[in-house]
């Protein structure tokens, strides 16, 4: 009997450590047919730094969108991580089987050493990973059944495996830092609150309400230390599409990747957005110009910066992203202007309202 596997690596750590490719080689070996798939910005670059993409298929889609479909082609699907703590990945799958009433999971975390079995039928072939891989077979967690509750006209909704230092992320907005691993969002007429368990960054609230109305079923949220604690020389990628426009992003690093093979160069507001924006450019030498007001949350370290970047420290940095975008982008996310023009516009137009504390060029 031909057994179909779907292998879904789940953030880059995965594929730095190699662990990636293990996983793979131990699943061919025994002759499963095998669809390998990663979603996510940074398991994007990760697979491509690692020059896996002929082996993993990279899924713009979100798991809740494509693991339904792929669930009733596979007989198991497996779950690889390489996380800070277990009960991250531990969480990470429960509330995808949870949410998609999926019922053949495996969950890998090589970062700990274990292979779990979420549903008994699946112990023979976890066992299995567990021996071929060198890692130790744990039964599932449990967790709690109620995470979203109502209570005197509020929603809420707790956040699971959430550790104390992690910087937690709402609709992939850093809302602040963990100061309990009991982390609740709040929600009321539509709009998030508060978020309990969290010493609050400046202003955090203010920009999700800016995204409007929100379902607290359906918000993104996650919990992370490092968004790439592991470490892998940057890949330079050979762009040949003729590069035009400069590009804007108002602390929103995730969609760099729709036009970073045909930037001139980007505009990038907020202190750990600069960073992980210029750290994925660096691959396409695509310069940036960063405006920071010293928040940084070192979400990512070691990072590459793109030659001819530049980095605008300013009194306060939402302040200057209204002015940027209102005057040198004319309300728009581009303009067909040169990155060098743009630049100076920038630093003109602040300078005037009296902004900028210093600049760096690279």
């Amino acid at each position: 009997m031909l057994i179909r596997i779907a292998v879904i690596f789940h953030m880059p750590e995965i594929f730095d450590t190699g662990w990636a490719d293990k996983i793979l080689n131990v699943l061919r070996d025994k002759n499963f047919e095998v669809l390998a798939l990663t979603y996510g910005t940074m398991s994007r670059i990760a697979l491509t730094d690692n020059f896996m993409e002929d082996k993993v298929k990279y899924e713009e889609r979100k798991p809740s969108q494509f693991l339904p479909e792929i669930s009733s082609k596979v007989n198991a699907i497996i779950i690889a991580t390489h996380t800070f703590s277990p009960k991250k990945s531990h969480a990470n799958c429960w509330h995808l089987i949870r949410n998609l009433n999926l019922e053949n999971v495996v969950e890998v975390e090589t970062n700990s050493g274990i292979v779990v079995a979420w549903s008994y039928k699946l112990n023979d072939l976890a066992k299995l990973l567990s021996e071929s891989l060198g890692l130790k077979f744990k039964k599932p967690p449990k967790f709690p059944h109620q995470i979203i509750w109502s209570k005197d006209g509020k929603k809420f909704r707790r956040i699971l495996g959430v550790d104390i230092g992690d910087y937690v992320m709402v609709n992939k907005i850093i809302v602040g830092e963990a100061v309990s691993e009991d982390v609740v969002i709040v929600e009321e007429n539509g709009f998030i609150t508060d978020v309990l368990g969290v010493k609050l960054k400046k202003n955090s609230l203010s920009r999700l309400a800016k995204l409007g109305k929100v379902s607290i079923e359906k918000v993104s949220v996650d919990a992370r230390r490092n968004l790439r604690f592991t470490y892998k020389t940057p890949r330079l990628i050979d762009v040949q599409a003729t590069r035009r426009g400069v590009f804007f992003l108002n602390h929103n690093a995730y969609e760099v990747y729709n036009f970073a093979p045909k930037a001139e160069g980007v505009v990038v507001i907020g202190d750990d957005t600069t960073t992980i924006v210029m750290d994925i450019l660096y691959r396409f030498q695509t310069p940036v110009l960063g405006i920071i007001d010293g928040d940084s949350d070192k979400l990512l370290e070691n990072i590459a910066i793109p030659k001819n970047s530049a980095i605008i420290m300013v009194k306060d940095d939402d302040t200057a992203g209204e002015k940027i975008f209102k005057e040198v982008f004319n309300g728009e996310n581009a303009v067909l202007k040169s990155f060098n023009y743009v630049k100076s516009e920038v630093i003109k137009k602040l300078s005037n309202l009296n902004l900028i504390l210093n600049v760096r060029e690279f």
